[in-house]
């Protein structure tokens, strides 16, 4: 079992978005997706929640709750035990044991940001903060930057200085672009099981158009972590 973690400090970032998405491309390629939760709000359980209300979710997935450290050893445990492909971490905000060993356990991390100067910041904050923690630990994880919301239109001046300043560390082939299928995740569900409902009904094919494209931004993403995990 690989351990893929969505890691910032700062609240809003995108991890439980990009978390979310890329569940659903590693779900729709086959493959069983364990959920840690170490986020105390529980959002992860909250959209379980609403995609079986929605008959959205895909049963090759499970929400496990981690937000203390013998119930991440227990988590992963139970996980390793049933044979999941993957597991996906949702850290919580800032630093702490929990996120520490989390981040030390990892085979691959995921620094999402937004172009702002101030998640730009933020996002190198934690970059930084990976990098340290695993060379203290003679620890070496794929650790990647993931672009989150990027306009599907005109870039600002002030976005294109950000994607300049990130080229310099790694980046994601693929960015999360500013699309109303990522931003519905959490009420609607799982992105390709949403998706696939959508195809099937006259009224709904345009607007699916999105969806497909937000799902194909998915499997890239998955392809790209895959590929450098050597799955």
């Amino acid at each position: 079992m690989r351990l893929i973690t969505c890691c910032s400090f700062k609240g809003g970032a995108g991890k439980t978005t990009a978390l979310m998405g890329l569940c659903s491309a590693l779900a729709s390629g086959g493959r069983t997706v364990a959920l840690f939760e170490a986020d105390e709000n529980r959002p992860l359980s909250t959209w379980k929640e609403n995609a079986l209300r929605n008959d959205t979710w895909d049963e090759r997935c499970e929400v496990l709750v981690a937000d203390e450290l013998p119930a991440l050893e227990d988590a992963y445990e139970m996980a390793e035990r049933q044979g999941y492909d993957y597991a996906l971490a949702d850290t919580h905000g800032g630093s702490s044991e929990l996120n520490n060993t989390i981040i030390a356990s990892s085979d691959f991390l995921l620094v999402p940001t937004m172009l702002t100067p101030l998640d730009i910041d933020e996002a190198l904050a934690t970059y930084r903060y990976i990098i340290e923690l695993l060379l203290a630990e003679n620890l070496h994880s794929h650790t990647a930057i993931l672009q989150q919301r990027v306009s599907m239109g005109r870039i600002t001046a002030s976005q294109r200085s950000g994607i300049e300043l990130l080229s310099a560390l790694p980046l994601c082939d693929t960015p999360m672009f500013e699309r109303d299928a990522f931003a519905a995740m959490k009420k609607r569900g799982m992105l390709h099981r949403t998706l696939a409902g959508m195809e099937t009904s006259p009224g709904l094919r345009l607007p699916a158009r999105n969806y497909r494209k937000a799902m194909d931004e998915m499997i890239a993403l998955g392809r790209y972590v895959e590929t450098a995990l050597g799955a």
